[in-house]
């Protein structure tokens, strides 16, 4: 993702500067800074790293979210990890069919200061008595974990070091302990990072993960404006035919349903049809 204190300074588009500073601190966990952009609205960095902005952020989410609940015949029990502005939980509760969401995020210092600086993001999720938020590490939750669920949606930081400790968000063992959790026709979703014609490394590891665990995984991308890139998100299932046989008929069908105000059905079915050069770039 984009650092912040990079389009900070970007000399010839006074549009990227920090117009004006919000909150910035640091939890016991990550750094943060709210802050607001002339070209982008409220803003958030995590670590320097820009998470989300209020002038895309429905491209984000909706594209994080949607495809595997459309996918699934009838989703009901969700898993988000991660996800604390609340922006991931409001785009899932959108759906009628949904009865239980468990949002687990490490950071309850950061999701209160998100429901201070940007309560508009996940009010309605917040408010929603299906929601049941958890403060704490994901992999104690999925240890102690009863509940089964048809729905699993990565919502986490992106990772340039593969070294460090929190590799094991998009790791094999991650999964495998998630997979045991999860009820027949279940689907796992997570953001993928950047999609280019060069490297798309994290994409590929993601991927390369996943598929060690799930038997059909894919790829697909939107371009979110703020994070510069053409984004991507790796879905997975042991069968996700639908996607080639019936996923545009049915986004069609649930249009009424949800308000996609950020990109609407047409762009979903879009973001599984990758540029050739960059489906040959992640081993497509």
């Amino acid at each position: 993702m984009i650092n912040y204190r990079q389009a900070a300074n970007v000399s010839d588009s006074v549009e990227r500067e920090v117009q004006n500073i919000i909150a910035k601190g640091k939890t016991p966990f990550q750094e943060y800074l709210f802050f607001e952009s002339k070209m982008h609205g409220t803003c958030i960095s995590l670590d320097g790293d820009i998470q989300s902005c209020e002038s895309d952020e429905h491209m984000y989410h909706e594209a994080l979210v949607h495809p595997a609940m459309l996918a699934h015949p009838n989703p009901k029990t969700v898993l988000i990890m991660g996800g604390g502005e609340g922006a991931t939980a409001r785009e899932v509760l959108s759906h009628k069919s949904v009865t239980k969401v468990v949002m687990v995020d490490i950071d309850e210092e950061f999701v209160e200061l998100c429901k201070e600086h940007i309560p508009e993001w996940g009010k309605s999720a917040f408010a929603d008595p299906r929601l049941e938020v958890l403060y704490m590490d994901i992999n104690e939750y999925l240890a102690s974990c009863t509940q089964k669920f048809d729905i699993v949606i990565g919502d986490l930081i992106d990772v340039d070091d593969w070294d460090s400790p929190a590799a094991f968000l998009y790791g094999e063992g991650l999964y495998q302990t998630i997979k045991p959790l999860l009820n027949p026709n279940a689907i796992i979703a997570t953001q993928g990072g950047a999609l280019d014609t060069q490297e798309s490394t994290n994409h590929k590891h993601i991927r390369e993960m996943m598929g060690r665990v799930f038997g059909d995984v894919r790829s697909y991308g939107v371009v979110v404006p703020s994070f510069y890139h053409l984004w991507g998100y790796v879905i997975a299932s042991d069968d996700l035919s639908i996607i080639d046989t019936s996923l545009s008929q049915k986004f069609q069908e649930s249009a009424k349903e949800l308000d996609l105000v950020g990109l609407g059905v047409e762009s979903l079915v879009a973001a599984f049809t990758l540029p050739i050069q960059i489906k040959k770039n992640i081993g497509v």
